[in-house]
């Protein structure tokens, strides 16, 4: 299997220094509408079409997910069905979280996809919040240690989070253990709304990455490169 993957999409690829390294622990941090879920859906579409399993842990449902993606034209539905793709929802009906329950959180995360290793590939959570919110920072960094031997030991890991999803005083230390760091975010660019995506930390591209672009999700081609640069928003 490669050491590299493409997203299917050469403009973005290209933005990334022509390929992305695998494994990889990838962190994209942005606010609510930067377009989080549709960047991890590109990275999700080219994982599984290189060949690899993909466990997707999401704040919807199955059905929701699929459905979501499908509306900006990722279809997982056969990956799904074919078992390439697992996706497990953070949310059970029923369940009212308390700040007791929730702290307990990330740690069984972390213990269920290290029992994942030898059935996937890729583990991607979109998003950290729900499992941050009440951790303690020590169970923060506890987490990504585990992410970092779980990268050693071939497997790659997506993670989103909003800003102020991880505490401050720990902030730097956790950005500086991964491999792959976007900050997302919106701009205007003469006259027109446009998602961005600054490449902060990019490690084992194949040539050297752009700083950033700006980019729109498109329900025909998923995310489109915006050809304007950034320079002038």
């Amino acid at each position: 299997m490669p050491d590299k993957f493409s997203t299917g999409n050469e403009e973005i690829d290209r933005q990334f220094g022509d390929s992305i390294p695998v494994p990889t622990l990838m962190l994209i941090e942005g606010g609510h509408g930067t377009g989080k879920s549709a960047m991890v859906a590109l990275f999700m579409h080219g994982l599984l079409e290189s060949g690899r399993k993909v466990l997707c842990i999401t704040e919807n449902t199955v059905k929701e997910y699929i459905e979501n993606m499908k509306a900006i034209t990722y279809n997982f539905s056969h990956a799904f069905l074919q078992n390439k793709l697992t996706i497990m929802p953070l949310h059970v009906y029923g369940i009212k979280w308390n700040k007791e329950q929730a702290a307990y959180l990330l740690p069984v995360i972390s213990k269920y996809i290290s029992n994942s290793f030898k059935e996937t590939n890729v583990v991607i959570i979109d998003s950290l919040s729900l499992l941050t919110v009440f951790a303690d920072p020590a169970k923060i960094l506890d987490f990504f240690t585990q992410c970092k031997y779980l990268v050693a030991s071939g497997m790659t890991v997506i993670l989103t989070t909003h800003p102020n999803d991880i505490p401050p005083d720990i902030a730097q230390r956790v950005t500086g253990s991964v491999d792959v760091y976007l900050q997302l975010g919106s701009t205007n660019i003469g006259g027109k709304d446009v998602k961005t995506c600054k490449i902060v930390k990019l490690i084992g591209a194949d040539t050297t990455p752009e700083s950033g672009f700006a980019f729109e999700v498109n329900q025909i081609f998923g995310i489109k490169v915006v050809p304007i640069s950034m320079a002038n928003a």
